[in-house]
């Protein structure tokens, strides 16, 4: 049997494994916020520790715990470095989901539950590629790092860029193993958008309901900035993969204290996905144009903006080592392949590669297309699990040699 049938056999005898581990992840509800993520880190702890690998956790704040664990070699490098994030968004209104969103249900060759795709199916991929290189007993050349970490689906301030910051990600290339799934197809996300969060505030005056003349509505001020941004068009130079930037005005809104009071004061935020080129200062500026303009057209009018958090946009080279690595791995195990794509979201890959670790920024199971992730009835095929712990397994073992 050669070495690449021999890494296969070793992953598809733990199918039942990764199956078992996903639901265990999946039943610690790590939702942020408030982003605490002791139980999924334990799980993780225990489940590569019980074979011999060396695991620390590293608390950038309470519950916010990040896990690494360290697969030693022949030396120190090549250090190849995974990344997966341990905490989740809300699972919102119970009632639309058709199974509980904490019990991970198997459902034929889906597993169901908050968090399958995005992303602690990811998680046990890595986990289980770790646990079958380590069970094969091949000694890599260099080092293997595992970083589970905090946060990131707020802002990673806890998370990756806690374990940056620490001098911890520290790494020749490496993986982020969100889902880069296409309809059924494995793809690699070479690139990721950037973000950038804003928040607007508009000023008014406040007045007795019953005489509105006397006052100004900032609610209203609001609702005419949110639909000016709603049309507004961002500068930017079309990148080869990426989808173009966008603009979500007004995804959380605060405005008014009591029902006969005209709001002297509205608070609102906005999602921004930025492609390389572009940076937080493009987007303040756009937004103060529009204020301006609206400024202009009515005295009264009055507001603010300023950004609260921002990922910058990243790519790697498509000659990167790791990409090619990556592919060879895939067409070993799946037999074709894969294209370079991309998806909506920003991943942690932003702040690696800003950090001069050239990351694949998304590479793992989820599949964009019927995955469902952050709605109801979220999931990821127990297929993809298996395969991507597969070509995690091989590429693994490759990245010594390249």
């Amino acid at each position: 049997m050669s070495l690449e049938q021999t890494v296969l056999h070793s992953v598809e005898r733990l199918r039942p494994n990764v199956i078992r581990l996903l639901q265990d992840l999946i039943r610690q509800k790590s939702i942020n916020p408030p982003g605490d993520v002791t139980g999924v880190a334990n799980v993780l702890e225990g489940e590569l520790t019980s074979i011999g690998m060396q695991a620390s956790l590293h608390t950038a704040a309470p519950g916010m715990v990040n896990l690494q664990v360290i697969l030693a070699g022949a030396s120190e490098k090549p250090r190849f470095l995974f990344n997966g994030h341990t905490d989740v968004v809300t699972e919102g209104y119970p009632s639309t989901w058709t199974v509980n969103p904490f019990e991970g249900v198997v459902r034929g060759d889906l597993i169901l539950g908050r968090g399958a795709a995005d992303m602690k199916g990811g998680l046990a991929a890595i986990a289980i590629s770790l646990r079958a290189l380590v069970e094969s007993d091949v000694t890599l050349n260099g080092q293997v790092v595992f970083h589970a970490v905090a946060d990131e689906e707020v802002d990673s301030i806890n998370g990756t860029k806690y374990m940056i910051k620490r001098g911890l990600a520290k790494a020749d290339m490496g993986i982020v193993a969100e889902g880069s799934i296409f309809s059924g197809r494995i793809a690699i996300r070479q690139a990721t958008r950037g973000n950038c969060w804003l928040k607007l505030k508009t000023y008014g005056k406040a007045a007795h309901a019953s005489n509105p003349t006397n006052g100004i509505n900032a609610v209203l001020s609001m609702s005419k900035l949110l639909l000016a941004l709603e049309s507004t068009r961002l500068d930017y130079k079309p990148h080869k993969f990426l989808p173009p930037p966008t603009i979500s005005p007004g995804t959380v809104i605060r405005g008014g204290a009591k029902t006969n009071v005209i709001p002297e004061q509205c608070e609102a935020e906005v999602d921004v996905r930025l492609v390389p080129g572009m940076s937080q200062e493009s987007v303040v500026s756009k937004f103060n144009e529009v204020i301006n303009t609206l400024r202009k057209e009515d005295p009264k009018f009055s507001a603010s903006v300023e950004v609260f958090a921002y990922a910058p946009p990243a790519e790697i080279d498509e000659s990167s080592p790791v990409l090619t690595a990556a592919k060879q791995a895939t067409r070993d195990v799946v037999g074709y392949e894969p294209q370079l794509a991309a998806g909506y979201g920003t991943t942690d890959g932003a702040y690696l590669v800003n950090a001069g670790i050239p990351v694949i920024c998304g590479f793992g199971p989820g599949d964009h297309k019927t995955s469902k992730q952050h709605g109801a009835d979220e999931n990821v095929s127990v297929t993809d699990l298996v395969n991507f712990a597969k070509i995690l397994r091989v590429n693994t073992h490759a990245q010594p040699r390249i």
